[in-house]
């Protein structure tokens, strides 16, 4: 199913992975919109180390342009703690690859979801109180 998607004229794949681990004619940091199609981000969901091995052993992977993120915030994700500030979790890097698309107020929903679920999860494994007003939980309000 994936390589159908991939192939299908309506999309037009990114591969998003750090540009350091690829060769450079590949690496893009823009979204440039083509005509008539719809960006298609592939996120590798895995460690980095993980992360390396998919994108080396799937060759089907290697027309698409990767998209670097060269964000200028560090990650928010608080759950696991990651050796660079620099490495972000899938659903930072989703929200980037939205704003790199245009599509900020997704981008945004799904950063303040982000954060709504962080705080969930750490309070209920530190037995914290939740701030039901919150910055994260007022945003969201809107779009419940």
């Amino acid at each position: 199913h994936l390589r159908a998607l991939l192939d299908d004229p309506q999309w037009q794949p990114y591969i998003v992975f750090p540009g350091e681990f690829v060769a450079q004619e590949r690496v893009v940091a823009e979204v440039a919109r083509e005509d008539g199609k719809r960006p298609l981000f592939i996120l590798l969901d895995a460690t980095w180390n993980e992360a390396r091995k998919m994108f080396r052993k799937s060759p089907y992977l290697e027309k698409f342009p990767v998209l670097s993120l060269a964000p200028e915030q560090i990650s928010r994700y608080r759950l696991r703690r990651s050796r660079r500030d620099d490495h972000f979790c899938t659903a930072e890097v989703a929200a980037l690859c939205l704003e790199l698309a245009g599509d900020v107020s997704a981008s945004g929903v799904l950063d303040a979801y982000l954060d709504v679920f962080s705080a969930h999860y750490l309070g209920a494994k530190f037995q914290l109180p939740i701030d039901p007003d919150d910055m994260a939980h007022t945003y969201l309000k809107a779009f419940i």
